[in-house]
């Protein structure tokens, strides 16, 4: 039913068919019996019926109209909490009835999706409460082992107390580490954390990052090479927010790579489309399945527990690149199959449309 054809009220029609040919009939062939005139008779028989389907009409309009369309905007409003999407369409209804099981049938369809997605998300966050557990319990009980085997009287060895100082001291690191990255996935997810756009140089960029990582990737055995294609590559973005992608996805390369193997990062434009830059990061290190590229995003997923684990990290930095450049209104794209190594890519809004911003640029 259109909104159009709303204003006619349906299933008082239907309704009134009935009675009104029933009756029409049998008044008929009553008055048939009576005054012998087929003439007449008809005559009677149509007024009455036609009397007859107004009288019920009307009836059922008072009645049943507005209880049926209070009926029909509650079931609609039973999902509203969970959903803005409109409601079934109504040019496929014949009838108002016809009109309440189609909203009906739509009201359980949105109620079971989104008890589904509640239910998804229940999930998650056991799961997310119970990983960000195991990930405090972790160095919490080393620095708490460490401190009572001091306090029993290690304090007094000079051979050793050093060393179990160091190491609790590491553990309360690793929990900075984790409550700050947490901090920043939280503020990255509810939107408080905003990218400060500005023109960065983008090269310069990568090679502060691989400044910074390059005395990892050298005990690591592991060779950073930039692969420099675009020498002029400004990007509008926020300079520490890609600063610090580059360093997680560079960092990423470094922890899960084969001894003597290669990080290779490059910058290029977007075949496609100048406005975009496209930033890789390609590794030869040991692959990911492709059941768990999806999921190497997720906070605290981990590939390879146990080395993830022993390499030390919060199992929390692809997870916020992927926010970062979320919030960028970009998209981070991996691509890796096991034992052939992994890449990964984003592309930055290019300043080169943006040319008073560059020559802005100290």
């Amino acid at each position: 039913m259109t909104s159009e054809e709303s204003t006619y009220f349906h299933i008082g029609i239907r309704l009134s068919f009935p009675p009104a040919i029933i009756s029409g009939i049998l008044i008929g062939m009553i008055s048939l019996f009576w005054v012998q005139s087929l003439y007449h008779s008809l005559l009677l028989g149509a007024g009455t019926a036609s009397t007859v389907f107004i009288l019920v009409y009307l009836f059922a309009l008072q009645l049943l109209k507005k209880r049926l369309e209070q009926l029909h905007d509650t079931i609609l409003q039973t999902p509203s909490r969970f959903t803005n999407v409109n409601g079934p369409p109504d040019n496929v209804a014949t009838d108002e009835i016809q009109r309440i099981l189609n909203a009906a049938e739509w009201c359980k369809a949105t109620i079971t999706h989104e008890l589904k997605k509640m239910d998804e998300t229940d999930n998650y966050r056991k799961e997310f409460i119970g990983d960000i557990s195991h990930e405090l319990k972790t160095p919490i009980f080393s620095v708490q082992g460490y401190l009572e085997t001091l306090q029993d009287g290690a304090l007094e060895d000079p051979k050793v107390n050093r060393v179990f100082l160091a190491k609790a001291m590491k553990n309360v690191n690793r929990l900075i580490f984790l409550t700050n990255d947490l901090l920043e996935i939280s503020r990255l997810e509810t939107g408080e954390l905003k990218p400060d756009l500005s023109v960065i140089p983008l090269n310069n960029l990568i090679h502060d990052a691989i400044d910074a990582l390059q005395y990892k990737a050298e005990q690591r055995n592991v060779t950073l090479i930039f692969e420099e294609k675009e020498t002029n590559a400004f990007a509008l973005a926020d300079r520490n927010q890609i600063r610090q992608v580059l360093v997680n996805l560079i960092e990423n390369s470094i922890k899960y790579n084969k001894t003597d193997g290669k990080v290779h990062i490059s910058t290029r434009y977007h075949e496609n489309d100048r406005s975009k830059i496209v930033v890789s990061v390609r590794d030869t290190g040991i692959g990911i399945d492709p059941e768990d590229v999806k999921r190497v995003t997720e906070r605290f997923f981990r590939v390879d527990k146990s080395r993830s684990r022993e390499q030390g990290g919060t199992g929390l930095g692809l997870s916020i690149v992927k926010h970062i450049l979320e919030s960028h209104g970009e998209q981070l794209v991996i691509e890796s199959n096991p034992g052939s190594g992994s890449i990964f890519r984003f592309t930055l809004k290019s300043a080169d449309y943006h040319s008073d911003l560059i020559s802005a640029w100290p």
